[in-house]
């Protein structure tokens, strides 16, 4: 078992990982903004700064999808 620290990133630099993982996305740093403010994506508050985990986003984003489908799939 390997003790790996987390990806943290402030939202600025989070996003450039994000779009260069997938420079097509129709991702934006607003959308980015208001999952953290929303508590969506869970950040820490480090001086005037919000630190997200990196992995945390792109399992959020990943997983998205897939819950949008299933409750597609139960309302029918």
């Amino acid at each position: 078992m390997t003790n790996r620290l987390p990806r943290m990133r402030t939202i600025p630099k989070a996003y450039e990982e994000v779009k260069a993982a997938d420079p097509e996305t129709s991702f934006t740093i607003r959308a980015l903004r208001r999952l953290v403010k929303c508590g969506n994506i869970q950040s820490v508050r480090v001086g005037n700064k919000n630190l997200i985990n990196l992995d945390l986003i792109f399992d959020y984003l990943s997983c998205y999808n897939n819950s949008a489908i299933n409750a597609d799939l139960v309302s029918a």
